[in-house]
């Protein structure tokens, strides 16, 4: 496991949850999402439903085949998501 950070592009569902992601030439299906963590920092203008982050640990599946988990984060200020540790 290693620490990447670094931009992905990701197709959610209707829901808001990733369903696929492409990452480094790579295509990955969401096989399932393992868990669901909220960040809101102290002070700010967000609220439970606008979190300053969210991050998503997911079992993805490789185009290739091959079965991962990784740690997916969306910044809900830019809805950028990032790739944080993959293994």
């Amino acid at each position: 496991m290693s620490l990447y950070n670094e931009r992905i592009d990701v197709r959610s569902t209707t829901a808001g949850q990733p369903a696929l992601f492409a990452w480094r030439g790579h295509m990955y299906r969401v096989r399932r999402v393992i868990g669901r963590w909220n960040s809101q920092s102290e002070g700010g203008d967000n609220t439970p439903d606008r979190p300053d982050f969210c991050l998503v640990r997911v079992a993805a599946e490789s185009d290739g085949g091959q079965a991962n988990i990784a740690d997916l984060t969306l910044d809900t200020a830019t809805n950028h998501w990032i790739v944080r540790r993959f293994w």
